[in-house]
């Protein structure tokens, strides 16, 4: 088992998430998931690390940062990977007093994923409108 397969695996019984369950979420297959797990697979690219991120619901960079490096995927360059730690910055300053306002974390840049898909703006406005429509 490899050093990120056995945190990954932690993270998941912590959850309380079964890696069926986790997969469901994730849109990830078991085998590939139990795979990583045991070390059968290598630290997964960043895309699969997103999914996977989103079905633990937890931030994903902090499953990037426990991967322990970066893997090749997405994040091309140095600046990309600033990026993506600035985002962490700004996620963990959220204000506590906005951060229970749906209107106004739908309407932030902050990143947020459904069954591990990364919600895009239109996303987000589409969400908005269909709750002031089950509100009225």
């Amino acid at each position: 088992m490899t050093e990120f397969g056995e945190k990954l695996r932690l993270l998941r019984k912590e959850k309380g998430l079964s890696l069926r369950k986790l997969s469901e979420l994730a849109g990830v297959a078991p085998s590939y998931l139990s795979q990583v797990e045991t070390g059968k697979r290598r630290i997964p690219k960043v895309e699969m690390l997103e999914k996977i991120a989103c079905g633990l619901n937890i931030p994903y960079l902090d499953l990037l940062m426990l991967a322990g490096d970066f893997p090749i995927g997405k994040v091309g360059d140095k600046e990309d990977i600033k990026g993506l730690l600035q985002e962490k910055v700004e996620i963990r300053s959220l204000p506590q007093m906005q951060s229970n306002d749906l209107n106004y974390l739908l309407s932030s840049e902050y990143g947020f994923c459904f069954k591990g898909r990364r919600l895009t703006k239109i996303d987000k406005i589409k969400i908005k409108k269909l709750i002031e429509i089950v509100l009225r």
